[in-house]
């Protein structure tokens, strides 16, 4: 066999390995994106106002925003995720819940 034969041989042998890893990681990243859960967000609304000088709020920590989006998720029959508190000063503060199907 000639030289030029045995090389060629080889590269159509690495374009082949080099198609079948493509093809492989093709089919993991669309089954891992299949598969995976969709996730809704949903903002509750923290009822605030003003009580002797200061504001009053309906949802003023992580742990209070947390629950009141588990008691969401699980009223829409879903899994709660994660729940992600921001505490304005001067105005409502702002808790977003995300579920899981």
């Amino acid at each position: 066999m000639s030289r030029k034969y045995t090389a060629s041989v080889k590269r159509m042998q690495a374009v082949q390995i080099l198609l079948a890893v493509v093809c492989i990681a093709a089919l993991m990243a669309y089954v891992f994106f299949l598969t995976r859960p969709s996730v809704t967000s949903f903002v509750i609304k923290d009822e605030c106002g003003p009580i002797g000088g200061r504001i009053s709020h309906s949802i003023d920590d992580q742990d209070v925003c947390n629950n009141a989006c588990n008691a969401y998720c699980n009223s829409v029959d879903k899994k709660f995720q994660k729940g992600e508190f921001e505490e304005r000063l001067n105005q409502c503060n702002r808790c977003e819940c995300f579920c899981a199907e």
